[in-house]
């Protein structure tokens, strides 16, 4: 089975970047004093009646990297051997995000997104690949600091992604098309955690039939 995975923004920090809350650590649902999260993608296959990683997948594989104030400082893309393919930093002011840079290794190409804050709710953005606009929309938040919605153009029209919690986790994904249509919906289980209560394996299903997990999603994080 070919495995689509719902279309993200060219940064992948994107989604909570600049959200209201305590700090980032607390905008991802990340629990004590974290210092890093590794995470690998795998294709899912059944082992002994259980749904584990199996053949490595190229993408979602990455390390997210906070200071010891629990903000975010950068994104490192990597593949499964830990090479570095890409890396992702902010710029803040008055300890703002205001901008996110992405530069990928793949083309050597830099990407720019430019954050304006609205509201504690509403955080408007411009993504630029080089001097053309990507794309542009806004980021919706809870009073939790986690992303509701996403509105942003795509080939020259409106499209909104959502985003559904459950108990502090997020439990699926998808996105409403300008036709009401819904459209690369995600649902995900979680199925192991550590000591401090951070889930460390995510099953990923793919569209809005429940039956079998596409990817595997294995996360280690390192504290202070």
């Amino acid at each position: 089975m070919k495995t689509f995975l719902l279309p993200l923004l060219v940064l992948f920090f994107l989604v909570i970047s600049c959200s209201n809350g305590s700090n980032d650590l607390d905008r991802s649902g990340l629990k004590g004093h974290v210092k890093s999260v590794t995470e690998h993608q795998f294709e899912a296959t059944s082992e002994d009646g259980r749904w584990v990683a199996g053949k490595p997948n190229l993408y979602g594989n990455r390390i997210t990297n906070y200071d010891r104030d629990g903000l975010y400082v950068e994104t490192i893309a990597i593949n499964q051997r830990g090479d570095t393919t890409g890396i992702s930093k902010c710029r803040r002011e008055n300890g703002e995000m205001v901008e996110e840079t992405f530069h990928s290794i793949y083309g050597d190409r830099t990407t720019r997104t430019l954050f304006e804050r609205i509201s504690d709710e509403q955080v408007n953005f411009e993504v630029w690949d080089g001097e053309q606009l990507y794309t542009e929309g806004a980021n919706y938040y809870d009073s939790k600091g986690r992303l509701l919605q996403q509105v942003r153009v795509v080939n020259d029209q409106e499209v909104i992604n959502h985003n559904v919690y459950e108990k502090g986790l997020l439990t699926e994904t998808y996105q409403e098309e300008m036709s009401g249509e819904r459209t690369f919906t995600q649902q995900y289980d979680y199925e192991a955690f550590d000591d401090e209560g951070n889930w460390t394996t995510k099953l990923i299903y793919v569209g809005e039939d429940k039956i079998k997990p596409g990817l595997v999603t294995v996360r280690k994080l390192e504290y202070y």
